[in-house]
């Protein structure tokens, strides 16, 4: 279906997600780079953020002027507070089975605001900030940002969260428990690698090419 789509897929990052996604599309034939794209042809495209910020306003500034889909992946920018004039979806995941349940949760969570809740999150060592799931499945549930539990130890990933040795530095882990008396409910997601990113991203592509979108900012359950 993407090949048949006018519109170019311009990927913006050079850490690891990007270049993930950089080898997913460019099977795709109409996939290129920030840095290699020429900024003067002013068409409308998809233009994908998954980078640390540095190009975050000059993407955006991009997508403005031609009306471009913008498709945050990056957690931590201040893309909430800068001015759009193009639909701008913010994605802080992409693995479509854990962007489905957070849609629940979204909408059903304030129905456990009166039981003891708990958020883990767990990633690779590197990672220095709550991660941006964590963070929406927290507001959804009414728990603080700072109640949010990350682990980043590797002793901890593999004996406790079953973190295969091998993806300890390219794994996203959460946790929510909810407990009443003599009631737990546990829900656990696992993403091993980038291939579900990478394959939510292209469906989240997909999507938006069938859709009519303002220029407004959605959150990425709202187009699913």
């Amino acid at each position: 279906m993407l090949k048949e789509n006018k519109q170019t897929i311009i990927i913006a990052g050079s850490g690891k997600l990007a270049q993930s996604l950089i080898n997913g599309f460019s099977q795709l034939g109409n996939m290129i780079k920030w840095d290699d794209f020429d900024k003067s042809i002013k068409n409308k495209n998809i233009v994908i953020h998954a980078g640390t910020g540095r190009q975050l306003q000059e993407c955006l500034d991009y997508c403005n002027e031609t009306k471009s889909v913008l498709l945050e992946l990056s957690t931590g920018t201040n893309i909430e507070q800068l001015n759009n004039d193009c639909p701008v979806i913010i994605c802080p995941n992409t693995a479509i089975p854990v962007l489905k349940m957070m849609k629940l949760i979204n909408e059903y969570g304030k129905d456990f605001s009166q039981y003891k809740v708990r958020i883990i999150e767990s990633h690779q060592k590197e990672k220095k900030t709550v991660a941006g799931t964590a963070l929406v499945i927290a507001q959804a549930l009414n728990v603080s940002n700072e109640r949010v539990e990350s682990i980043r130890d590797n002793e901890t990933q593999k004996k406790t969260l079953g973190i295969p040795e091998e993806y300890l530095n390219l794994h996203a882990y959460h946790q929510i428990i909810i407990e009443d008396i003599g009631c737990e409910i546990k829900i656990e997601t696992k993403v091993l690698g980038h291939d579900a990113y990478v394959s939510g991203v292209k469906m989240i592509v997909e999507r938006i090419n069938k859709m009519n979108l303002k220029n407004k900012k959605y959150q990425v359950t709202e187009i699913l």
